[in-house]
């Protein structure tokens, strides 16, 4: 549509105006209360919401542009969209509507193939419910269209084997600690958690210090560069138990419940571990009302791999940073910002770790207030620092209101960065889903499984599409991310896509050349390629 690229900087500008840290009152934190305070928080955090708000219409605009090209049918029909350049199977998540599937009604659900599509209901509304579906292969920058058959019987849920495991893991869960124990590869044949650490996989930190200016060793009017022990008081969950334990058709589950006082309410903290039938990976779920706290407090969650030989890693923008080994010493060290993964590789195997809400994480060991100049870390341990309020300014004293996030674990015995980088990109960016009505126009029920873009080359990330600047085409951001060579086959593309011309173009979108044969990326090369319509 006419106008949209103004559209997409809107949202932009709205998380770069609220990203500036010195908008924000200077008395933020000693006078939380103060009516600067108030109304600066008011102004900043608006920001954030016209961003959130305009992002979702964005979305809403893109799928109703897009649905006059997906295929319909004489019955209720789900297209679901893979964004990412590598098919993929997983889950996917959709609102229904009582008046498409009636409550209480039997129905199934059916793919291009015919075979039964499982799924699982999460929550309802008076209106309609939501649903997570198991799709498999859906095609890369593509769709496939699923099918509701109303009034047909869906397939039971499998029985639970004996303990926690798959065919992939065995899991041990302590459920007097809220902790995992054991995470056994059976592919691999390996432990994947540090049993020797006082801390557990999934064990919840809460930490509060007794004053935050002993944070501010560098200052304009202090420069103490040596550390010394923060005056601090860390706290794990008290008075947990197994609430309970779930079998559906995707996966299986733990709920567990645990107290944090000071922290959390009375319903504490709840977690729940999933563990999928399908697909080799782990995820944690955690749930809780936070109460707000004004002085200085963090929250983290310990993730202590194991892997003998194993190194960390984490993808930044643009590349992967070995800690301690190729990051640029004086640069943030206790902490990183991970883009979409952080593992722990060896030569023949490795550990990922991903979340879509918590980018935050330390690696070693909880590094707060040491601010090395390089980090070598004495472990394979994540720590996810979930929040924090160690800031003296410009940012809100406390923190309050329901907070969900996530994790999601896997292993592999390929412990290339491209694997990496699917299994993070694909945990943070989800299936999209759109919900077809019925066509009394519709010639048939055929259901579709299509490709618009297939790039085709396993060591190449497309890291995003959008509208050129002009209006008259569409810009590839590529990047290759083994150290390899990959060659993008421009042909191919052209015939794929209906592409007038193909043309390699700046980040800024100015022309570089008329591309008229295959491309020769170089290794970790970063590459913009502008299809002309």
């Amino acid at each position: 549509p006419e106008g949209i690229d103004s559209e997409i900087e809107e949202v932009y500008d709205n998380l770069l105006f609220y990203d500036e840290h010195t908008h924000g009152a200077a008395e933020s934190v000693r006078d939380p209360l103060a009516q600067n305070t108030i109304n600066q928080w008011g102004m900043k955090s608006a920001y954030a919401w016209e961003g959130a708000k305009k992002s979702s219409l964005l979305q809403e605009k893109a799928l109703a542009f897009l649905e006059p090209a997906l295929n319909k049918s004489k019955r209720p029909t789900i297209a679901v969209i893979n964004t990412l350049n590598w098919k993929r199977s997983g889950l996917v998540h959709v609102f229904i509507e009582y008046g498409i599937i009636p409550e209480n009604e039997n129905f199934s659900i059916t793919g291009p193939d015919g075979n039964e599509i499982n799924w699982q209901v999460y929550e309802r509304r008076m209106e309609g419910a939501y649903y997570g579906l198991w799709v498999e292969d859906v095609p890369p920058m593509g769709y496939l269209s699923l099918q509701i058959n109303v009034g047909s019987k869906s397939q039971e849920a499998p029985s639970p084997g004996p303990g926690f495991e798959n065919k992939y893991y065995s899991v041990n869960v302590d459920p007097s600690k809220g902790v995992i124990t054991r995470i056994f590869d059976k592919e691999l044949g390996k432990d994947l958690v540090d049993v020797h650490d006082s801390l557990s996989l999934g064990h919840f930190i809460y930490e509060e210090l007794a004053n935050r200016h002993e944070l501010e060793r560098l200052t304009q009017s202090n420069r103490d560069t040596i550390y010394k022990p923060l005056s601090m008081r860390r706290t794990a969950l008290s008075n947990i138990r197994l609430v309970k334990q779930e079998n559906g058709s995707i996966y299986q589950s733990i709920f567990l419940q645990g107290d944090m006082p000071v922290c959390a309410d009375s319903r504490g903290v709840q977690i729940e571990i999933r563990l999928y039938h399908k697909q080799k990976k782990i995820e944690l779920h955690y749930r809780m009302v936070k109460l707000p706290v004004f002085t200085p407090e963090g929250v983290y969650v310990a993730f202590p791999f194991k892997l003998d030989g194993g190194r960390l890693a984490f993808e930044a923008q643009g590349g992967v940073v070995y800690p301690g080994v190729n990051q640029l010493a004086g640069t943030s060290a206790d902490w990183n910002t991970i883009q979409n993964f952080a593992a722990v590789q060896s030569e023949d195997a490795q550990i990922v770790f991903a979340s879509k809400d918590i980018p935050l994480v330390q690696f070693g060991d909880i590094n707060i207030g040491r601010y090395y100049y390089k980090l070598k870390p004495k472990t394979n341990h994540i720590f996810s620092w979930v929040l924090n309020n160690y800031w003296v300014t410009n940012f809100k004293a406390s923190q309050q209101g329901e907070l969900r996030w996530s994790y999601g674990i896997t292993s592999s015995g390929d412990p290339s960065d491209m694997f990496a980088t699917r299994f993070g990109k694909g945990e943070r960016v989800p299936l999209l889903s759109r919900i077809l009505m019925p066509s009394s126009r519709a010639e048939t029920t055929e259901l579709v499984s299509r490709s618009l873009i297939d790039i085709d080359v396993p060591n190449l990330l497309l890291v995003n599409t959008t509208p050129s600047m002009d209006g008259k085409g569409i810009i590839l951001h590529l990047r290759e991310v083994e150290g390899g060579h990959a060659i993008l086959d421009t042909r191919r593309l052209q015939e794929q896509t209906g592409a007038s011309s193909v043309e390699e173009v700046s980040v800024l979108e100015e022309q570089l050349a008329l591309i008229t044969s295959p491309l020769l990326i170089e290794h970790f090369e970063t590459r913009f390629i502008k299809l002309n319509f």
